[in-house]
């Protein structure tokens, strides 16, 4: 789970790069690289549900959390996406990207 402004932090930090980049007349500077980004928790469906709903101070007993069917049913991908974000919060200078706790309290003020 990655917060917004997470995001466009990312993409106003890079697009400022890109056009100093840009900018150089040495194609020698210009370097390809290549960034996770996400947040800085990983977490189920199931976990978002019951944060928003502990946050709203709603009853979590309707939220349910299941399975994941190891074949069959639909597309398959794999149980766990969760991507190391260091080089990015490191590009970007941060401590770290937002945990889901941080983003539930940030979306709901």
């Amino acid at each position: 789970m990655v917060y917004i402004n997470d995001v466009y932090r990312a993409i106003k930090h890079f697009l400022q790069h890109a056009l100093t980049v840009n900018d150089l007349s040495d194609e020698a500077e210009r370097e390809t690289k290549v960034y996770n980004l996400g947040g800085s928790t990983r977490v189920s469906r199931y976990e978002i549900a019951t944060e928003v709903a502990n946050h709203l101070k709603l009853d979590t007993s309707s939220v349910n959390g299941v399975d994941r069917p190891t074949t069959g049913g639909g597309v398959p991908s794999p149980p766990d996406i969760s991507m190391n974000v260091d080089k990015i919060t490191k590009e970007l200078e941060l401590e770290n990207m937002m945990g889901l706790m941080k983003i539930v309290e940030a979306t709901f003020k």
